[in-house]
């Protein structure tokens, strides 16, 4: 990449970090809460039709109980401790209890299939599984399919197994218990998260204590004061997941409130319920409630409203980022308040000021939207082998379209084919138990390769334009990134998912899922009520209104890089199929496998290219 031009560079830095301290470990600000402010509710549970406050003190004594029945259990320090459930206050204390003891929490999914769990149980050797009642069967077939004799016992955690952990932990003392959490130093390992495994079989990423911590403070450092102790965070994505974990960790530090959502079938309600303040979420969230409004308005004839209404907000939020506003369209700001934004806004309960984005981006248009209708999206980027952040949009320094800037005590440069390398506290200790793995993405100079290609301007801020293994390159001999198409696809209300591919073919073509609430709208328009999602497939009618979506995209692109042809797959990706990783990232050398034949059927019939 040249650096001559006005605006890329090849390298760039976070404003300086304080390094931690040795004994800084997980445990440091939930225990500070719940010593120094007992009272203060820094958690809710739904109960019934509401949600119940939990103080700092209580889940403090909590995690103080479970970490000592872990100890009668005989949990030792460096023993891994396998946690398969649901989002959940429960989640969150347990893995608390591990880590202070001295254990390593290793995360399983609770939509992972028996095979899933049983490699990261196999490979770590995971002494303990702590497992909700809904996946257990899948963690006793693991158990029964793995190739090596399970030494892990099983641990129901259910209303009657937390009990039973707190009867176990009057056995050890407290004095026990705080003499083993003294020891924990920030470069011990907290917990071993394996990748989303969109090639190839999921690696299990060491992050310390100190790596957890690290990037918490630095997420506090871009953020400033925009979120405090007043606020509240629904978290509804898994707990497995980094990018949620660290959201669970960052509000623990400041003392926020965390909602735990029972999952994305109930998000919607509980929106209503929590009115958060704050979010942690993936783009299809924001895509979704973007498509659904719209389709609203022009199911009511109120398209071209909406589309105006669109419009200047997208132009509010760039005239406010340039410092001046005109007085027309502050005036049509105000009217459309009124009349759009306060109803779109409603679909997140009214209060929501902040969201994290992550896992994919969202792109410039739709951020510019919501906060042009007062949802601020921070949008940032990393990988579970940094903690996950590496950058993000700051609160002195937001700019829609880019993952913003390195975070503090970060690192950044571009390879010549620019490749995104980093180095900072939040890096990762390595794969575990696979050293040349870990030799294949750190160089010798401590530098990581994120396989992600990336741009960065001359204020540092950082844009993604691909995954280096996503690169498509036609018979042709033209590089097409897939991903900035699909971004322009996948807000439409018809679609979930979208594939861009044309690898060694002579023209790029895509492929398609629907999104289940808006082809039963587009059903009801269209009279055909009576009509499954699969039954739609075939429709003219659709592919006609699919194809305009896809003219409209393909006009942001070069011709070699513009779609020819598309088909619409029966089925959406789904996490239980394994086709999406649990941020809905499509795990595309499994999707061109599984839809071969569809292929290249696409491919043999060259007609109308």
């Amino acid at each position: 990449m040249s650096t001559s031009g006005d605006t890329e560079v090849i390298a760039a830095s976070g404003p300086e970090f304080h390094h931690l301290a040795t004994a800084d470990n997980l445990l440091t600000p939930l225990q500070r809460w719940g010593v120094e402010r007992p009272a203060h509710p820094v958690a809710a549970i739904r109960v019934g039709s509401r949600f119940t406050d939990i103080s700092a003190g209580q889940l403090w004594d909590d995690v103080q109980h479970y970490a000592k029945g872990l100890m009668a259990m005989g949990i030792a320090r460096g023993d891994r401790v396998a946690l398969m459930s649901a989002t959940s206050l429960a989640w969150l204390e347990l893995d608390h209890a591990i880590v202070a003891i001295g254990a390593i929490t290793v995360p399983v999914y609770e939509t992972s299939s028996p095979d899933q769990a049983a490699w990261i149980l196999e490979d770590t050797e995971a002494k303990l599984v702590l497992v909700a009642p809904s996946s257990l069967d899948a963690v006793v077939e693991a158990r029964q399919r793995s190739s090596k004799p399970s030494g892990s016992d099983l641990f129901v955690i259910d209303a009657a197994g937390l009990s039973e952990l707190r009867q176990r932990s009057t056995s050890v003392s407290d004095a026990a218990f705080h003499q083993r959490m003294g020891t924990i130093r920030s470069d011990d390992m907290a917990s071993i998260i394996y990748t989303s495994g969109t090639t190839g079989r999921p690696k299990g990423c060491m992050l310390s204590h100190g790596n957890l911590r690290a990037n918490v403070f630095q997420v506090r450092n871009a953020l400033g004061t925009a979120v405090g102790s007043d606020d509240t965070a629904l978290l509804f994505l898994p707990l497995a997941h980094v990018l949620s974990k660290i959201t669970a960790l960052y509000c623990l530090e400041l003392g926020a409130k965390i909602a735990f959502g029972t999952g994305i079938a109930a998000l919607s309600e509980e929106m209503e319920m929590v009115k958060p303040t704050v979010i942690s979420a993936v783009p299809r969230v924001f895509e979704k409630v973007y498509a659904k409004a719209q389709h609203n308005a022009r199911s009511k004839r109120m398209g071209a409203i909406f589309d105006r209404a669109a419009r200047v907000a997208i132009g509010f939020s760039r005239e406010q980022q340039r410092g001046a506003v005109s007085i027309g369209l502050r005036m049509e700001h105000w009217l459309f308040d009124a009349l759009v934004y306060r109803k779109i806004a409603g679909a997140f309960g009214g209060r929501l000021h902040l969201a994290f984005c992550g896992g994919a981006p969202l792109g410039e248009h739709l951020t510019s939207f919501f906060d042009g209708i007062g949802v601020r999206i921070y949008e940032g980027y990393g990988l579970t082998e940094t903690s996950p952040i590496l950058t993000m949009n700051r609160s002195d320094h937001w700019q829609p379209g880019s993952v913003g800037l390195a975070v503090a005590g970060t690192l950044l440069r571009l390879r010549e084919d620019s490749e995104l390398m980093a180095q900072g506290p939040q890096v990762f200790q390595g794969y575990w138990r696979n050293p040349e793995a870990t030799r294949a993405v750190m160089d010798e100079d401590g530098w990581f390769r994120t396989g992600d290609l990336a741009q960065i301007d001359r204020s540092g801020a950082v844009r993604i334009t691909g995954r280096c293994k996503d690169i498509i390159v036609t018979a042709a001999g033209k590089n097409v990134a897939p991903a900035p198409i699909e971004d322009l696809l996948r807000p439409h209300p018809l679609i979930s998912q979208a594939m861009v591919i044309g690898d060694g073919r002579p023209f790029v073509a895509a492929l398609l899922t629907l999104d289940e609430d808006g082809v039963r709208d587009w059903a009801k328009e269209h009279q055909l009520l009576d009509s499954q999602p699969t039954d739609l497939v075939e429709s003219a009618a659709l592919r006609a209104d699919l194809q305009v979506v896809i003219d409209r995209a393909n006009a942001s692109v070069s011709r070699a890089e513009s779609i020819r042809k598309f088909v619409i797959l029966p089925h959406d990706f789904t996490m239980e199929s394994g086709e999406v990783t649990p941020t809905l990232k499509i795990k595309r050398a499994l999707v061109l496998s599984e839809y071969a034949d569809v292929i290249e059927s696409l491919y043999s019939n060259r007609t109308n290219e």
